[in-house]
């Protein structure tokens, strides 16, 4: 048990928005009740990483974080090591870590630790909590290609080319009202090892949400993103859904725009006559989509949920009825089996479709999940040049969609 008695409260994190609500909110967490909250990790009494293990370069990162703090802290500072990682991979944390460990949504661990005056239910946060000048050193890239040899290179040529407004505009600025409207998912992703750390959808009560939306109108917020880790499932586990969210969001009188971020293309397209009602109205100004894959072959291994015809129906839909929605997707290659042919037909998707923004993603087994057993594993030089590959078309998409968008002025 902690006293906050003079104590100094630092917060990392290396995660998703996700990620970094949370740790807003631990920061609100501390804040509201007494503590002082530092950004300097040697003043620190206390520090909280919030850690992230999407991929095994994110998890590595983590790792090497998490050692680099018991060099850096000062010998009476407490670590306490929260997120993805605890659940994901706790064996490979407990060889560098032995101290209290929460999982990405358990917040209320902090109440059992703390004791605290305000409890962690009744605390939330509209921002998404900053990366220190100490973390960004760990900075990994989702295409993974490496920093030796001429890939990596040439991966770091590219990184330069795109523009870091680019690269962050789609999550927020610090002009942006965030909401946390969910976590957890209804998918069963054979790839993805966040489903084991998130758990099931878990949806916030809709007034609850409608209450922080007026308060960001109240403040004087223009710019409003909805936060989950699949928003596009928001509200099933409550008898409604996203539509009905957005229609009572919408229909608030005031000029602001809204922002979805992870919309899984499943519910897109299951709710797209629906939704184009909301589009129609102007409000929505962006919306991320990962399609994967573009072969359906793939995507069925993936446990997607969906084929790809669908997919670009309803992308090519808000690329001609809404070309204004600025949109990101998400690109995996050398997934178990995976082809040449098959590469291409994901790759066609950068030529067939409009996006502003595309996610390269290498494939890369995660502890407990389907793909990491599959057979015919990719080779992982393969995997790397289809990724550099990717993302040079992926980058020149952008730049040529960026200038259109100029013209079009």
């Amino acid at each position: 048990m902690y006293s906050n008695m003079n104590k100094k409260i630092c917060i990392l994190t290396n995660g998703c928005p996700e990620n970094r609500i949370d740790s807003a909110r631990m920061q609100e967490f501390f804040k509201q009740n007494g503590y002082i909250i530092t950004s300097k990790l040697r003043q620190a009494d206390i520090i909280i990483f919030n850690t992230c293990a999407l991929t095994k370069e994110s998890e590595n990162a983590s790792i090497n974080i998490i050692k680099q703090i018991g060099q850096v802290k000062r010998p009476s500072a407490e670590l306490i090591v929260s997120g993805c990682i605890t659940k994901i991979n706790k064996e490979l944390l407990r060889t560098v870590y032995q101290c209290p460990i929460f999982g990405s949504d358990d917040l209320q661990k902090l109440d059992e630790i703390f004791n605290p005056k305000i409890n962690s239910k009744n605390i939330y946060a509209n921002f998404l909590l900053n990366q220190t000048k100490f973390i960004n050193r760990f900075r990994w890239t989702a295409v993974s290609l490496g920093s030796k040899g001429s890939l990596g290179i040439i991966l770091k040529l590219i990184e330069k080319g795109r523009d870091k407004h680019d690269r962050l505009v789609d999550v927020c600025n610090p002009h942006t009202f965030c909401i946390k409207v969910a976590t957890g998912c209804l998918g069963n992703c054979s790839f993805c090892a966040v489903r084991i750390s998130r758990g099931k959808l878990k949806s916030k009560p809709i007034d609850n949400i409608i209450k922080e939306f007026q308060e960001g109108l109240n403040k004087g917020y223009k710019d409003f993103a909805l936060i989950g880790t699949e928003v596009g499932a928001y509200g099933k586990d409550l008898g409604i859904n996203l539509v009905v969210l957005l229609e009572e969001l919408i229909n608030k009188p005031g000029d602001y725009k809204i922002r979805l971020r992870n919309a899984h293309p499943k519910f897109l397209i299951e709710m797209m006559p629906q939704l184009r009602r909301i589009f129609k109205s102007g409000k929505i100004s962006f919306l991320a989509s990962a399609a994967e894959s573009g072969n359906n072959r793939i995507l069925k291994l993936m446990n997607r949920g969906y084929n790809i015809e669908d997919f670009k129906g309803a992308i090519q839909t808000l690329n001609q009825e809404f070309p204004q929605i600025r949109l990101r997707t998400q690109l995996m290659v050398g997934f178990p089996s995976e082809t040449e042919e098959e590469f291409q037909d994901t790759a066609r998707l950068l030529e067939e479709l409009h996006f502003d923004f595309a996610e390269v993603y290498r494939f890369q087994a995660r502890p407990g999940t389907e793909a990491a057993k599959m057979k015919q594993q990719v080779p992982v030089n393969v995997a790397k040049r289809r990724s550099l590959r990717l993302l040079v078309k992926a980058l020149f998409n952008e730049r040529k969609r960026k200038n259109e968008n100029k013209r079009n002025l």
